[in-house]
């Protein structure tokens, strides 16, 4: 018998593919639902249609593609020293500004349509403007190395993660230019930064492989809310869909955590207890539930890797503990949303 033990307040669909190659950075043309993830392996930027479809996109970077923005009808790319521009209609390239810069990694975007872009090596920042083609180093020196940056409209300024130990959040005043530490984290090498409709941050550490959420004023200890990554990059937040999308560079994969199948009330730990594998006769999974929940009124919801929902009979309820057999399942990644009332909990076990 094996045992696995999550503590998961979403319900993640993890989207595997062979072209998948060094992933960097996540970004998505919300008028389409169309997501764009940066290859550096292969030198690519891919897309992803809303059906799950993935289709090679751009290709021919040199030192690239890392950080990638959706400006308008635009997505521009880091590449080495150079940020380049396509048009989202048919990768038509309209523009390449080619800076000082030793490594160009995080890029964002103002309200007016300048893009802002950290140089890892060089410690700066750079401001770019794709109307005129013309840039300037923003700051001078972030101290800290910089890695993902994102525009804050809200406090006029910009936020900055950081690799290393103690990885901080450095706030960048658009009014001056100003470097301020917002937070200092017990996390290492902090990639990439995104929000959420609440204000809320999100954080992607290869020090700790997973997902931190800070709250909107960086108070608090950051909580994790996703783990069991590999080496996560740069991530993007779908306002639209509350769709966390997360490319991990370690084991080529993207995953998308959807925060909104379920809104949940607590925090809930599930113990998964996986019996009789590899046997896909007598596969079944064990759930055993906090003391406060009643498993006879138990509601079980499993999806699959494509996002497609099954309801199982919840088999032999016994207490705290349930039954639910997966003989009728195909090999793969599975994710149960159990819920009683206004209760919600979640757990993740793959069938082999």
């Amino acid at each position: 018998m094996k045992k696995l033990i999550f503590a998961l307040l979403i319900a993640p669909f993890l989207s595997f593919a062979q072209t998948y190659s060094g992933p960097e950075s996540v970004d998505c043309d919300t008028t389409t639902g169309n997501w764009y993830i940066s290859n550096t392996s292969s030198k690519k930027i891919l897309r992803r249609t809303p059906d799950g479809t993935l289709q090679n996109f751009l290709s021919g970077f040199t030192n690239g593609p890392y950080g990638i923005e959706v400006v308008g009808d635009r997505i521009y790319a880091c590449d080495g020293n150079k940020i380049k521009g396509f048009l989202l209609s048919d990768g038509t390239q309209v523009t390449t500004i080619t800076t000082t810069a030793t490594f160009l990694n995080g890029i964002t975007h103002d309200a007016s349509g300048l893009l802002y872009a950290t140089d890892f090596s060089g410690k700066k920042v750079y401001k770019i403007n794709p109307a005129n083609n013309t840039w300037n180093v923003f700051v001078t020196q972030t101290t800290s190395t910089p890695n993902g940056i994102l525009y804050d409209a809200t406090q006029n300024r910009l936020v900055c993660v950081t690799w290393g130990a103690s990885a901080k959040l450095l706030g960048i005043s658009l009014a001056d230019s100003t470097v301020s530490i917002l937070k200092t984290t017990s996390l290492s090498n902090i990639d990439g930064i995104a929000r959420d409709g609440s204000g809320r941050w999100y954080v992607a550490s290869w020090g700790a492989n997973a997902i931190h959420r800070i709250e909107s004023d960086f108070s608090g200890t950051p909580q994790q809310v996703y783990s069991g990554l590999s080496n996560p990059a740069d991530i993007y937040y779908n306002l639209k869909n509350d769709t966390l999308a997360v490319p991990n560079a370690g084991n080529n994969t993207v995953v998308f955590i959807n925060f909104a199948l379920v809104s949940p009330t607590t925090d809930v730990q599930v113990q998964v207890k996986l019996k009789s594998f590899p046997n896909p006769a007598m596969d079944e999974i064990w759930l055993e539930l906090p003391s406060d929940w009643d498993v006879q009124m138990l509601h079980c919801r499993l999806f699959d890797a494509n996002g497609r929902c099954f309801e199982p009979e919840v088999m032999d309820k016994n207490g705290r503990s349930c039954r639910i057999a997966m003989n009728n399942l195909t090999p793969g990644l599975y994710h149960a949303i159990l819920t009683q009332g206004e209760k919600s909990a979640y757990a993740t076990f793959v069938k082999q």
